[in-house]
């Protein structure tokens, strides 16, 4: 009977510890560019796969674009992930990045975080504002301008320096980066899950068991 009992125990010990099927039937995205693997997931992976890690779910626009969420900033459009160095960019839906900025961009209540930040300043200028002719002048940002007025951002380190008249400061913000200009987009990072040495080598991460919430390296030749 101590036998039999012990049998039982570890057969179920066994098939609760069972390796993870994650990855067998998840979704690679609608961008066949930007492939999508752990820790992110599509919405439309089966749940019972866990295909992806919490906070790193992706949805598909269009059939053709990966969409990532922001609880307090909206839909941004995936433009490229480095699952080596846990790095991902992202975009505006409209091609408008600095009016998102100006909208006030907030990561909170995600898994990521910028590289570094900045702080800038936007301008409301004429279009035929000093600022536009100096030396190493900057350059209005068309989708926010119009031909009435010109809007600019400025790291706001320079804006004492530059010289803004005919200009109206509108805002000061945390800009994600360290760059002197605003970019098409946004570069972002994450810390959780660290899977970035594994991927380097050639593996990758899922979940070690089906019922756990352990983060294992694979290599593909695991399963």
């Amino acid at each position: 009977m101590a036998a039999f009992r012990l049998f039982l125990f570890f057969f179920f010990l066994l098939f609760y510890l069972q390796p993870s099927r994650s990855n067998e039937s998840c979704h690679p995205g609608c961008d066949l560019l930007v492939p999508i693997h752990f820790p992110f997931q599509m919405m439309s992976s089966p749940p019972e796969n866990r295909c992806g890690y919490d906070g790193f779910t992706v949805t598909c626009k269009n059939e053709t674009r990966n969409i990532l969420t922001f609880p307090f900033s909206g839909d941004f459009v995936i433009d490229s992930i480095s699952y080596f160095s846990q790095r991902i960019s992202i975009t505006d839906p409209c091609n408008c990045i600095a009016r998102r900025l100006l909208q006030g961009f907030n990561y909170s209540d995600t898994p990521f975080q910028p590289l570094d930040t900045r702080n800038f300043t936007f301008l409301n200028c004429t279009t035929d504002a000093p600022v536009f002719q100096s030396p190493g002048g900057v350059s209005p940002i068309p989708c926010l301008s119009s031909e009435s007025h010109s809007f600019v951002a400025l790291p706001t380190e320079r804006v004492g320096a530059s010289n803004t008249s005919s200009c109206t400061e509108v805002v000061t913000f945390m800009h994600p980066s360290l760059d002197d200009s605003i970019k098409d987009s946004i570069l972002l990072t994450w810390k959780e899950p660290d899977c970035g040495s594994c991927e380097s080598d050639g593996g990758f991460c899922q979940y070690k068991y089906d019922t756990s919430s352990e983060v294992s390296c694979f290599t593909p030749f695991d399963h």
